[in-house]
């Protein structure tokens, strides 16, 4: 009796040194937030909320004068390289 009663010590004291489980909710990636450029008609409103307009070609002027051109895919191409994805309002930038 006394054998059982002392190996069952053991394992609780085992047990309660041993580090939590970890979470699988720790280890999801988080999301990076992404900025949007939203587009109704040929007006565009970029992320700090100024306003350009969109010429023929799809393209428009930043209000620093730097160009925003667009690809053959549709994305918008910014000065910097990144690429603008076309979603269903606007697009979503990096």
């Amino acid at each position: 009796m006394k054998q059982p009663i002392a190996a069952l010590a053991i394992l609780a004291a085992l047990a309660a040194c041993a580090p939590p489980p970890r979470s699988l909710v720790d280890e999801t990636p988080r999301a990076v937030p992404s900025k949007r450029i939203t587009v109704v008609g040929r007006d565009v409103t970029l992320p700090d909320g100024s306003r350009a307009t969109m010429d023929s070609t799809g393209g428009f002027l930043l209000p620093n004068g730097e160009r925003v051109m667009r690809d053959a895919r549709g994305a918008l191409v910014l000065p910097n390289g990144n690429r603008c994805l076309p979603d269903g309002g606007g697009f979503v930038c990096p």
